[in-house]
């Protein structure tokens, strides 16, 4: 693979990492740490320098579960809490150099003009390196803790059958898509040329509140108190269902994508494609993929560190999307493929256990898909 940094790889950030058991394998040992800007600091500024080109945070409202219907309160072994993700995106964005900041917030609990707001305000202090990803929470503990509407009750059954989820969380993404074209009208009701010039702070003909739509869900009106220059490109996260597909066609700039061995990439792109092909004014998307990484020196290694992990839980690891185990060449090979064959524009890591996963992802993935200009990577030989 040549050199091309149009394929951009990303890490998601969370907690000590995204297997549950990472607390006990993560070279952290200081629960504090996770709370302090030290820590987030020292992960962004070593995914800057080690050539990844954003990181995305996650949000959430109560104490996170490993699964829908699973309580809170165990051994006190997982990580349960986050900081604010948009306090959080403020603090990488003032002190290092990532590229970008892709920020989760939640959709289903929230204002639209609180959130557009927000995301103007972090575009303003770093123009050009800022991202959303509108979260729906499909878990009824969250409308619990902040007193919001109720949501369904999600059994894991309905999570991995798709007719079925997408039945009970249609309103919920329809609600989702409004608040996106809500956030990005809130965005144009104070663009940037409606700074002042010539000695003037403001245009005030150039700032305006939002015109009227009929009886919309969310009736913000504007205008917002911060000038947007440079709206954050959208990005959705699409599970195994038809309604998360459709918010992306509807408003995503791009979608992660999340493969598993019963539905690999092809047929994901496939859906995708059709999908949009059915949406009144589906936008512009960039594909990506969006898997989880063990990674190891060789596959065995990788393998034996899953093994270890799964036995402090006592289960299989289960996500929502593909579970990738093995080396990161492998893992290259398999990046090139999705980009050279089905065009994907990128990747999102999510690294089993922090910071180890992801250093393993600088030094030894990183590399790989951008050799030094000038030369050409080379298939590696069996066994790597």
């Amino acid at each position: 693979m040549t050199d091309d940094r149009s394929f951009r790889v990303g890490v998601a950030l969370e907690g000590a990492g995204w297997h549950p058991a990472a607390w006990s394998h993560t070279s952290t040992t200081n629960p504090a740490d996770l709370f302090t800007a030290d820590h987030w600091v020292r992960l962004a500024r070593t995914a800057a320098s080690g050539g990844i080109d954003f990181v995305t945070l996650e949000d959430g409202l109560g104490l996170r579960a490993d699964g829908f219907g699973t309580a809170a309160d165990d051994t006190g072994r997982r990580v349960r809490g986050r900081l604010d993700s948009v306090v959080l995106a403020t603090l990488l964005l003032a002190t290092s150099d990532i590229p970008e900041v892709v920020v989760s917030r939640n959709v289903t609990h929230s204002n639209p003009f609180h959130v557009a707001r927000q995301l103007a305000s972090l575009a303003a202090v770093g123009p050009g390196r800022v991202g959303w990803r509108p979260q729906v929470s499909a878990d009824a503990r969250d409308a619990t803790v902040v007193g919001g509407p109720a949501t369904p009750a999600l059994s894991p059954e309905d999570v991995y059958v798709p007719t079925r989820i997408a039945r009970r969380l249609r309103d919920l993404f329809r609600d989702a898509e409004e608040y996106v074209h809500t956030v990005r009208r809130l965005w144009a009701t104070y663009p940037a040329e409606g700074l002042g010039q010539d000695g003037g702070f403001w245009r005030p003909e150039r700032v305006r509140p939002l015109t009227s739509r009929g009886e919309p869900r969310y009736a913000a009106t504007g205008p917002l108190p911060v000038p947007v220059g440079d709206p954050p490109p959208v990005a959705v996260l699409a599970h195994h269902a038809l309604e998360p597909y459709r918010l992306a066609a509807a408003v995503a700039d791009r979608v992660f994508l999340t493969p598993t061995p019963e539905h690999p990439m092809t047929e994901l792109l496939t859906a995708l494609r059709q999908i949009e092909d059915l949406t009144p004014q589906a936008t512009p998307t960039l594909r990506y993929a969006d898997i989880a990484v063990v990674l190891g020196d060789t596959d065995g290694q990788a393998q034996d560190r899953l093994t270890r992990l799964d036995g402090t839980v006592g289960t299989p690891w289960s996500t929502d999307t593909l579970a990738f185990v093995g080396t990161a060449g492998r893992l290259a090979d398999e990046l090139t493929r999705w980009r050279d064959e089905l065009g994907l524009s990128g990747v999102r890591l999510r690294p089993a256990v922090l910071p180890d996963d992801a250093d393993r992802i600088i030094r030894n993935l990183v590399p790989l898909l951008r050799p030094p200009a000038g030369t050409t990577a080379h298939p590696r030989p069996g066994g790597r």
